[in-house]
């Protein structure tokens, strides 16, 4: 195979790659709506498997995320979500000690285009951040405060993001004091691995082509 033919298998491998790895439009956008487009074909996690009142500082969920507090720790709340509108049971940032926990990261086993959650009894602005799996910022958000616009139990909103790389973790945070929040029917849209059989094969047609060619 002549230099002309590595060359245009060379572009062709690349061009498999890309497409192999879920190449997606430029969407970077927060996300306020269980209906929003990006969630389209979502897998939704709701914390009903999960044992109530189980308190921990980090633990994976539905085998595809995980969540892990900063400080002190999170729990399984099994009282307070139905008076928030959701059944079963739900994430709540109540540590063990009775702090408000708003600092903790979210980790994706698997990179996801979007992700969004049930947020309710926020009374503090949070702020929400997406990273790649090298650590780059991909957006910035803040999570407005339900209060004192909703009050009591309709204290209730949605919080989620997409970008157009894939979302590797998340960091949520509050600038201001320190907050409870209940959280529940988590959704995100994995983006599939490659299967590398797929790939060679494809590899090896291109080779075959530029043989052809040739």
């Amino acid at each position: 195979m002549g230099a002309i033919g590595v060359k245009r298998v060379a572009v062709l491998v690349a061009a498999i790659l890309g497409l192999g790895l879920g190449a997606r439009p430029a969407l970077a956008t927060f996300i306020s709506s269980a209906a929003d487009p990006a969630l389209s074909g979502a897998t939704t996690f709701d914390f009903d498997s999960e044992p109530g009142d189980i308190y921990f500082g980090t633990r994976t969920f539905g085998g595809a995320f995980t969540f892990t507090a900063d400080a002190n720790d999170l729990h399984i709340d099994d009282v307070w979500c139905a008076s928030f509108g959701t059944t079963g049971n739900c994430l709540d940032t109540l540590s063990s000690g009775g702090q408000p926990n708003d600092h903790f990261r979210i980790d994706f086993i698997t990179s996801v285009s979007a992700f969004g959650f049930v947020l309710n009894a926020l009374d503090t602005d949070w702020v929400m951040e997406t990273y790649d799996a090298s650590d780059n910022l991909l957006g910035s958000y803040t999570i407005l405060s339900q209060s004192p616009g909703l009050t009591g139990f309709n204290r209730r909103g949605y919080a989620g993001a997409s970008e157009a790389t894939p979302i590797s973790y998340v960091t949520i945070t509050s600038p201001g004091a320190d907050d409870r929040a209940l959280i529940d029917d988590f959704a995100w849209v994995a983006i599939p691995e490659p299967s590398l059989a797929w790939l060679l094969g494809l590899g090896l047609t291109g080779l075959a082509w530029a043989s052809r060619r040739r």
